[in-house]
């Protein structure tokens, strides 16, 4: 029709990397964008079902906050019950400042300010830390460590799979859990009545062990999604030192409580990164906007107290190691943190 004009786009479900839209659109789809009205078609997520194909006509006099990232458009349409967020991805950057340019380009007081403060908040982690080395430094030792140690166990003719994951039944199974306790002790695992009696180094070894494929992979995606941020933020020198120190203050903390432990894995560093975040965030004059503090407590506060209460229920974790790093890792981050405000250029 004369007037309208039509767009390919992407539609998604969400996550944490990808536009949601309320109608569980997924997959491509449509955008036509008329006078007084845009539609939306795409293919509707249904459990069991094939998807369905639907259409939804939204007033444009209903939509506000319009902005593009990347090749992604996204805008809130105003509705009784609140705004909802509708998003989707274009071709590229060009399609995407096309649509957001026909669009209405209103914005509401409240998300105009929160806008402002995360765009605020990314310039400053971009000014001072645009990447992350750390992180990648301690993927790839963690993971190459674990399969060293696989390696090791698979020359005494233990199956490789059940062995790799760290489940199973049968005696190759129980002999590689014999041998990867023995193993663990040799490979420099938090072992209390070591560490305890001369051998302290294994506060820091036991961080980079780990017993299981599964623990590995829970901690290394905890350490990947948590680590990346904080390493930005406290900068890649002291995001180092706020690790180690958190690591060293839950293992410290797990010979404590409990001396015969033999405790591995990151999962006290990680928690201690979390710490350190909180403390920073806390500070006055850090340089966080206070939208993105509230962001970053509302998303993290949740995860964190979950996999507390998880680990006093499930009896193999060490819960000592994951407190003791959480205290020393927000007291670290005290030590350890600096200004994000960017110094004004001469």
């Amino acid at each position: 029709m004369q007037g309208n004009s039509v767009h390919d786009v992407q539609f998604y479900r969400g996550g944490p990397n990808w536009p949601a839209n309320p109608f569980l659109f997924q997959g491509r789809g449509q955008l036509v964008i008329e006078p007084d009205f845009i539609v939306v078609r795409g293919s509707s997520h249904r459990s069991f079902r094939f998807p369905k194909r639907e259409e939804h006509r939204l007033r444009k006099v209903d939509i506000v906050n319009v902005r593009t990232e990347g090749q992604d458009v996204l805008f809130h349409m105003v509705g009784v019950q609140g705004n909802e967020e509708i998003g989707f991805s274009t071709a590229d950057g060009a399609a995407a400042k096309a649509i957001a340019a026909a669009l209405p380009a209103r914005w509401t007081p409240e998300f105009k300010v929160a806008y402002t403060e995360r765009e605020v908040f990314h310039d400053r982690m971009d000014y001072w830390s645009p990447s992350t080395p750390v992180i990648w430094f301690l993927l790839v030792a963690n993971i190459g460590i674990f399969l060293l140690m696989w390696l090791a166990r698979y020359r005494h003719g233990t199956p490789w799979m059940p062995t790799m994951l760290g489940w199973g039944k049968g005696p190759g199974v129980m002999l590689d859990a014999m041998i990867r306790s023995v193993q663990l002790v040799h490979w420099g695992s938090n072992d209390g009545r070591l560490t305890l009696h001369g051998q302290s180094w294994r506060l820091l070894t036991s961080l980079f062990l780990h017993g299981s494929m599964l623990h590995l992979a829970f901690n290394m995606l905890a350490l990947w999604q948590v680590g990346q941020l904080v390493e930005r933020i406290f900068g890649s020198v002291r995001f180092v030192g706020l690790y180690l120190l958190s690591g060293i203050a839950g293992g410290l903390a797990s010979v404590l409580w409990n001396p015969h432990v033999n405790s591995v894995g990151a999962s006290g560093a990680i928690f201690g990164i979390i710490g350190g975040l909180f403390a920073f965030i806390g500070r006055q004059n850090s340089g966080v906007p206070p939208t993105v503090v509230a962001d970053l407590r509302g998303a993290i506060g949740p995860f964190l107290l979950f996999n507390i209460a998880a680990g006093f229920l499930y009896p193999h974790t060490d819960n000592a190691a994951h407190l003791g790093g959480l205290a020393g890792g927000w007291l670290a981050g005290h030590l350890l943190a600096r200004s994000l405000h960017v110094p004004q250029q001469r």
